[in-house]
């Protein structure tokens, strides 16, 4: 037996999210991988030991800012 539920405005995803919610998550997810993907596509590179130490701060629960490198950061 197939139970079939109709799905509301309102209603709350298994996720705890309106659908309204999802999509606008959704919508600024992408907008943050385009972001990314344009900041790769001109060239823009973190060396992995400074990425390193960002994620071990991030861990250790300080304060960090996103790090940062400009488009001619040198890649090795």
């Amino acid at each position: 037996m197939t139970i079939a539920r109709v799905r509301r405005e309102g209603d709350v995803e298994p996720s705890g999210q309106t659908a309204q919610q999802r999509e606008a998550r959704l919508e600024a997810e992408a907008s943050m991988l385009a972001v990314a993907r344009a900041d790769i596509e001109h060239g823009r590179y973190i060396a992995d030991g400074d990425v390193d130490a960002w994620l071990a701060a991030w861990e250790s629960g300080e304060a960090v800012e996103l790090p940062e490198a400009s488009a001619s950061s040198p890649r090795p």
